[in-house]
């Protein structure tokens, strides 16, 4: 006779699937969140308030907000559970500084790798978003910029350099919504610069289009601080009293590196 085999699990791997499923909506949930800073700065994440207000389990929950973890947003402290990340002024202040590297950086393998049908594809998009910035909300615009911004670094067809760029975006992205909030001179210039980098990078300038995002970037820097100064007064930081001290200390870095 012969032996039977074991019938398969097919729900148990279909449970697993309907897991990974709900952690990936959870953490975009969550992320989002995060992003908007609808968790207040430096403050502890109710776990059993949240797990119950969106419905998921407990594990569910710490997973997302684990990767919230590994991705900068949120702080994990032994014995006291989970925090939003406190926002720092030297923090915002790095983390544009390796925006620009990372764009600079792009930009120089785009002028070598970049398919014409990809960077003409990436001007169309932006002719579009100009073509319609009086009809877009600041949040609509702030997520068109972060989309050109990542469209130009895939530019580069480096998926790692893309990844790393994903990450910093997320992290600056309510100082972006700030900076791009107020509408200033700034922002025409920099929408501006935005076709004359893609325009060079068609053409496999090197140079010139380099030197257009160097000059784009030497006012970055400086709105950088600015833009620190606008969430001092938004946020609760993690400085408190020194917030002010350290946003003059930044201006100072920023002043000693434009002039080196």
């Amino acid at each position: 006779m012969k032996a039977t085999k074991p019938p398969r699990k097919p729900a148990a791997r279909a449970s697993v699937a309907r897991d990974e499923s709900n952690v990936e909506r959870l953490y975009h949930e969550l992320r989002d969140r995060a992003m908007r800073y609808d968790f207040k700065p430096g403050g502890r994440i109710n776990e059993k308030q949240l797990g119950e207000q969106l419905g998921v389990a407990r594990a569910t929950l710490r997973e997302a907000l684990n990767r919230l973890v590994a991705e900068g947003l949120l702080e994990f402290v032994m014995n006291k559970g989970f925090f939003r990340k406190a926002i720092s002024v030297n923090e915002v202040f790095d983390l544009y500084q390796v925006r620009i590297a990372l764009e600079r950086r792009a930009v120089l393998l785009a002028v070598q790798r970049a398919p014409d049908a990809e960077i003409a594809a990436l001007k169309a998009y932006w002719v579009d978003v100009m073509r319609r910035s009086k009809e877009l909300s600041t949040g609509d615009l702030v997520l068109a910029d972060e989309e050109f911004h990542r469209r130009l670094v895939a530019l580069s067809q480096n998926r790692e350099l893309t990844s790393f760029m994903d990450i910093v975006t997320r992290r600056i992205h309510v100082a972006r919504h700030v900076d791009i909030e107020q509408l200033s001179s700034w922002n025409l210039q920099a929408f501006d610069a935005h076709m004359n980098v893609v325009d060079l990078i068609a053409q496999r300038k090197t140079d010139e289009a380099l030197q257009v995002l160097s000059d784009h970037i030497a006012i970055s820097l400086k709105r950088a601080v600015e833009i620190t100064k606008e969430m001092v007064a938004r946020f609760f930081l993690a400085d408190g009293a020194a917030s002010l001290e350290a946003v003059e200390q930044a201006d100072r870095r920023s002043q000693e590196q434009l002039t080196t």
